[in-house]
């Protein structure tokens, strides 16, 4: 674990104004590998299954389909979803895949996930993986990279079971003009160099996903007859609590039902508003049969989604 104050002291000292950095994403620990760490995002992801499936009662033969999610995945042949499924003793009848769509990639694999379930009449559980090893690839000298984010390792299971709830309706909104914003390699693996570190223009904190929420969440749920007033949480990306309060203060909402988890845990990409739903459930109450909860959240790019779910 990682203290920010030691961060915030070494730019400080370099003339940096880490408070307005401080203010917009609302950090004040983080957990990093150290640099002797055998740990990748493979093993990560491998624990974290075999601590889903133990905390779920769900045998690995009970899934039907893998999903690894990474921006820094350990391999590319073959996908890192085939080792984890060797590491637990997956059957053979089991769709693997990976997965990256950077921050906004578990959003993606649970969307995904959902309608292969409902449309393969014998598929019946998803076991969804996130695993981030950031810390390899960003800058410790960039004032937003080396003071956001922490290594990682998140899983869940996603279950078919015939009832009401689940997926109601999802809303994808993408503007490519920022792909030049984030970038790894920063030239592209045609010119990769073994040191490469992330790109990151510090001006991009991600306002025009807020913005596209701003605008779209009530038409997203007047499509879905439903208003805002009946959502009973929303799982919002973890990446700036600057974003959050502007979509609360514009719509009004209780701040009891934005759980914020990224102060204490540091943001953990693509795995943030599925972390929030878990810390909210394990800290302030367990959510309900029948529950509307609204998720949004952004991925570098940009790309960013809203999706309604029904507990």
């Amino acid at each position: 674990m990682e203290n920010n104050e030691e961060i915030i002291q070494h730019f400080e000292e370099k003339q940096v104004s880490m408070q307005k950095i401080q203010d917009a994403l609302g950090r004040h620990t983080r957990f990093v590998l150290t640099e002797d760490s055998s740990e990748t995002t493979l093993t990560m992801g491998i624990n974290a299954a075999k601590g889903v499936l133990k905390e779920s009662n769900i045998s690995i033969e009970e899934i039907d389909a893998i999903v690894f999610v990474s921006t820094t995945p350990e391999h590319r042949i073959p996908n890192d979803a085939i080792k984890i499924h060797h590491a637990l003793g997956g059957k053979t009848n089991t769709l693997c895949y990976d997965i990256n769509v950077n921050c906004i990639g578990a959003f993606v694999a649970l969307d995904l996930a959902c309608k292969y379930l409902t449309g393969t009449q014998s598929a019946q559980n998803a076991l969804i993986i996130c695993a981030e090893k950031l810390s390899n690839i960003l800058d410790r000298e960039n004032p937003v990279t080396a003071f956001c984010f922490s290594d990682s390792a998140f899983a869940f299971i996603v279950e078919k079971d015939f009832s009401a709830s689940g997926l109601i309706d999802v809303l994808y909104h993408t503007d490519s003009t920022f792909s030049e914003a984030v970038l790894f390699p920063p030239k592209g693996y045609s010119c990769y160099h073994t040191d490469d570190l992330a790109l990151w223009d510090t001006s991009f904190d991600g306002s025009g996903s807020v913005d596209f929420a701003l605008n779209h969440i009530e038409e997203f749920l007047k499509r879905n007859e439903l208003s805002i007033e009946q959502i009973d949480l929303f799982l919002f990306s973890q990446l700036s609590i600057k974003n959050i309060n502007k979509i609360r203060d514009h719509f009004h909402l209780p701040e009891e039902k934005i759980p914020f988890c990224s102060k204490e845990l540091g943001y953990t990409g693509a795995s943030s508003p599925f972390l929030a739903l878990d810390q909210y459930q394990k800290n302030t109450r367990q959510l309900e049969k029948g529950e509307y909860v609204l998720i949004w959240t952004l991925g570098a790019g940009y790309q960013a989604g809203l999706m309604l779910w029904k507990y």
